[in-house]
């Protein structure tokens, strides 16, 4: 019998903050895509990366074939413009964070909540998925595949990060504002498709008198590595058919952490973190923020009236 091929996989980014991506693709390379030499997708708003020289001096002096995407956006036509999450007045974060110059944020929620069969993109191509945010990036060498690791385990998706989003204890009002009607949605969803979810917290939330509460303790999966075929489920194509048709990512600011996560949640189980492997984070291998404090929040996009 022949072997079985290695899977395919690409990296996957979507990216605005200029100053930080060249360290970030450097770091991507110097301490892990050396080895593997996968794909690199940098997807983007407007005409940001437009320039060949300018790809050329993000890219770096190395041999990582990395590709830069521009990608569409419009607010989609049946969310009215008083409803988008900049418009939320009575929310704490809203008056404090997010005005409408940040409305790139929702166009990217909404891609990274659907980026599989996005328009002119290639991610569908590939057995995996691997996400990296542009203000993220690898400290030093990780020294196992998160790849070779998740073609081995039942999971969907692995996760870098799998925690709760808590302030000394307790969920911050960023958290909660960010999160309104996410929970009530979700048992709506469950119930309606008379759904019995594979993870226990979600089963023990449904059951909670004060879930509302508790929901905002849940642990929620970030920088993740996605079997591609768990796009292709008929669960997956109604799940996030009926996000877009709430929503919530520009209603609410829904990130794909809640929208991927929950998802799989209910329809695989708990997303794996590589407990077993030595976590990337916990490890110190791999820092999300590495770069922020060289460009903080992401630039806004041309036209807030898209």
């Amino acid at each position: 019998m022949a072997p079985k091929n290695s899977p395919t996989a690409c990296i996957v980014t979507i990216s605005s903050r200029q100053k930080c991506l060249k360290l970030c693709l450097a770091s991507i390379w110097e301490h892990y895509n050396r080895t593997h030499n996968y794909p690199v997708y940098v997807h983007y708003f407007d005409d940001i990366y437009d320039l060949d020289a300018l790809r050329k001096d993000l890219s770096g002096d190395n041999s990582q074939q990395v590709t830069f995407q521009p990608v569409s956006y419009k607010t989609p036509s049946h969310i009215k413009e008083e409803d988008l999450f900049y418009n939320r007045k009575n929310l704490w974060y809203v008056r404090a964070r997010f005005s409408k110059d940040r409305k790139g944020y929702l166009h990217m929620c909404h891609f990274t909540s659907n980026m599989y069969g996005y328009e002119k993109t290639q991610l569908h191509k590939y057995d995996y998925i691997m996400t990296h945010d542009d203000e993220a990036g690898f400290i030093k060498p990780l020294p196992y595949n998160p790849v070779d690791v998740m073609e081995k385990r039942p999971e969907m998706m692995g996760a870098y990060s799998l925690r709760a989003a808590l302030k000394d204890g307790a969920p911050g009002q960023g958290h909660r504002d960010t999160r309104v009607n996410l929970w009530a949605f979700t048992k709506a969803y469950i119930k309606y498709h008379n759904i019995v979810p594979l993870d226990e917290t979600i089963q023990k939330l449904l059951e909670d008198p004060n879930s509302y509460e508790n929901f905002h303790y849940l642990e929620w999966p970030d920088t993740y590595v996605i079997k591609s075929r768990m796009f292709e489920t008929a669960s997956w194509k109604r799940w996030i058919d009926t996000v877009n048709r709430y929503g919530g990512n520009y209603k609410y600011r829904w990130g794909d952490c809640m929208v991927l996560g929950l998802y799989h949640r209910i329809h695989h189980g708990k997303p794996y973190a590589f407990e077993k492997e030595g976590n990337p984070i916990v490890k110190g291998y791999y820092n999300q923020g590495l770069f922020r404090n060289i460009q903080d929040y992401a630039p806004g996009v041309k036209y807030n009236n898209y």
